[in-house]
């Protein structure tokens, strides 16, 4: 089994996409016709979703408000993605864990907190 998708609240859909297609490898990006969700098809299959904060899904779903993710990345990608949130504006805090493992934390603007971190939890 794994994490199939993901969706996460935003005022503006657009600055939202913009960011995180810049930020997250990507195969491709699903638009609805109304403007109101997108996806972001990374290249493991999985969906990360960016919703209009209040939109209702199927089943009247809910996109999360304030959520934290992480994605698994290896130790020689680090300063890739340190350097892509750096080039992106934003804050970079970093965290060393006791194992030696190294997190990347990083807040959106719709204050989401989201983490590259090269520890694998198996």
């Amino acid at each position: 089994m794994r994490m199939l998708e993901m969706h996460i609240g935003v005022k503006d859909i657009q600055k939202a996409l913009a960011f995180y297609r810049e930020l997250l490898p990507h195969k491709r990006v699903i638009e609805d016709d109304e403007n109101k969700q997108v996806f972001i098809v990374l290249e493991d299959g999985t969906a990360f979703g960016i919703w209009e904060a209040g939109y209702h899904g199927l089943l009247n779903g809910l996109p999360a408000e304030h959520l934290h993710f992480a994605f698994q990345i290896t130790p020689d990608e680090y300063d890739f993605f340190k350097e892509k949130l750096q080039k992106l504006d934003v804050e970079v805090l970093e965290h060393t864990w006791r194992d030696g493992q190294r997190s990347l934390y990083f807040f959106d603007a719709d204050g989401h907190q989201g983490e590259f971190m090269t520890k694998e939890w198996a």
